[in-house]
């Protein structure tokens, strides 16, 4: 089985490989800058969701994490929107059916000085393969038979069989490369204090307060000018997590750059000159996790009960006004993984009451909601509250720091658990694979469903795309009828910046790259 990006031959991807492998900088896709070389002060951004580690090895907040971990860290190659590849910290690339090799660029330094190679890819490659590093990025190598390197400038990747996501997964975290110096030194307070390549350096963390990264006067890459990247001097991430104070610093200039804002907020931006909302497509899916490990929704009839009980598009029209869209799962519409077909249980309160009596529960039944205290969320959560009484059950909502949530639902401390997810991402196996497999890292619901494995392992084993899209289908379609997971809405998600800073690039999934951004007047 080629190894390739998903849909595309792999005659056309190691054609841009080879085409893409002869340039000796790396340009960004999506807006240039068009400022000269000089760096241009500092970029103050609001962010809502303090990450708990800078490793990538371990990072589990997919939809945030890599917004902060871009700063510092370089993978091997990055993905374009098109799923075709481009060069980063590996020149080229040979992939084939049992193997691929890497050549890596010459002259790139980690922030500590120490020199970026062969052996320092081998490390933190077989780190994240290693069972006892707990790598939430693990699942993304397990077709990995052995890493080696054969000289200073050569990674030889061995495969245990034909993994065509393997240039994807390491397009991402599984692929981004830390100082092993540097692992070595600070072991498990590594995550506080990340050494990479990037184009930026950590220089300051301050719990619930801010993070501080400053300019990498080293940074190998080019603009497309030729001029030296990054713009900035500094970014500055402040952790705010009351979207109405973020709207307000933006507003104000307190503020440049936000990570997100529900549309309650931005709309009220939408007349401000100074103020740039541009809609590329990302999407917050909003969801419900059910714990199946213990408690009622063990029973699939508590869980049906549970999912006629939500009235979605209430809950969407309540928190994101207009600015949303309804799907039954991760899928947006226009991803080639989406199946109309598949459909949720329609809202109906008085059928969950009869499921409800089905499964021999009699009286109000307790349920304990967890949600995060951010808006959105409690007003998500209230409004769940409202509906899931009507249908018979006495929910408890407790609206919680979102470390202490992602904390107890790590333990499965919870019944239900509202959380949300930026999509769409580049490959339906980065949604999908760390939520609802048996292993996965972020398996909140506890699933132990084998035959749902085997469809999501179908689904990521080949790059036949009408072969994924059936898998994916039948995956979806058993993730709803077992009622797993409830899907809410998924709201807008537009970016949200002063109109004074240019050249911000975006992942598929709208995470920032700021190395070719920079402030004008």
């Amino acid at each position: 089985m080629p190894l390739s990006s998903p849909g595309l031959p792999r005659r056309a991807v190691l054609a841009g490989a080879a085409a893409t492998a002869a340039l000796s900088t790396l340009s960004g896709c999506g807006s240039g800058s068009g400022s000269s070389g000089s760096s241009s002060g500092t970029l103050t951004a609001g962010f809502d969701n303090e990450p708990v580690t800078l490793d990538p090895a371990l990072s589990a907040a997919i939809s945030s994490d890599r917004n902060v971990l871009n700063l510092f860290f370089d993978a091997l190659l990055r993905q374009r929107p098109d799923g075709t590849f481009e060069p980063a910290l590996a020149t080229k690339w040979d992939a084939g059916d049992s193997s691929v090799t890497f050549t890596l660029r010459q002259g790139v330094k980690f922030h500590d000085g120490t020199a970026f190679d062969a052996e320092a890819v081998v490390f933190n490659l077989r780190r994240v393969m290693d069972p006892a590093t707990h790598s939430t990025k693990a699942a993304a190598l397990a077709g990995v038979a052995s890493v080696e390197a054969p000289d200073a400038k050569t990674v030889k990747i061995t495969l245990k069989s034909a993994d065509p996501l393997l240039l994807t997964h390491l397009a991402h975290e599984a692929g981004m490369i830390a100082s092993p110096a540097a692992l070595k030194k600070h072991g498990a307070d590594f995550g506080r204090r990340p050494v990479g390549t990037g184009p930026f350096t950590f220089a300051q963390w301050r719990s619930k307060v801010q993070l501080t990264a400053e300019r990498n006067d080293a940074y190998w890459a080019k603009a497309a000018d030729g001029s030296s990247l990054p713009k900035l001097d500094k970014v500055v991430l402040r952790f705010v997590t009351e979207a109405k104070v973020l709207r307000a610093e933006l507003s104000t200039g307190g503020v440049q750059l936000v990570r997100a804002l529900p549309p309650e907020e931005y709309k009220q931006l939408g007349d401000d000159e100074r103020i740039v909302i541009k809609d590329g497509g990302v999407r917050r899916a909003y969801y419900v996790a059910l714990n199946v490990t213990k408690g009622p929704f063990k029973d699939a009839k508590v869980r049906a009960a549970f999912a006629r009980a939500v009235d979605r598009r209430a809950v969407g029209k309540a928190a994101a006004g207009d600015e949303y869209d309804i799907a039954p799962s991760f899928a947006t519409s226009s991803d080639w993984f989406y199946d109309g077909s598949v459909a949720p249980l329609p809202h109906d309160p008085a059928k969950a009451r009869d499921a409800l009596k089905q499964a021999g529960l009699r009286g109000e039944v307790p349920i304990t909601l967890v949600a995060r205290r951010r808006a959105p969320d409690p007003t998500i959560a209230e409004l769940l509250q409202s509906q899931l009484t009507e249908a018979g059950f006495a929910p408890k909502a407790e609206v919680l720091e979102f470390q202490t949530q992602l904390d107890r639902m790590a333990r499965r401390d919870f019944d239900a658990a509202l959380l949300v997810i930026d999509i769409p991402r580049l490959d339906p196996s980065l949604a999908f694979d760390p939520y609802f497999t048996s292993d996965g890292p972020n398996n909140w619901s506890g699933l132990s469903d084998h035959v749902l494995d085997a469809l999501l392992k179908d689904a990521a084993g080949t790059a036949d795309r009408p072969t994924r899209k059936r898998a994916y289908a039948k995956a979806q379609r058993r993730i709803i009828d077992n009622n797993y997971w409830i899907f809410l809405h998924q709201a807008k998600s537009p970016l949200v910046h002063s109109s004074r800073l240019k050249g911000v690039q975006l992942d598929i999934d709208g995470q920032w790259r700021l190395a070719e951004a920079h402030l004008g007047s």
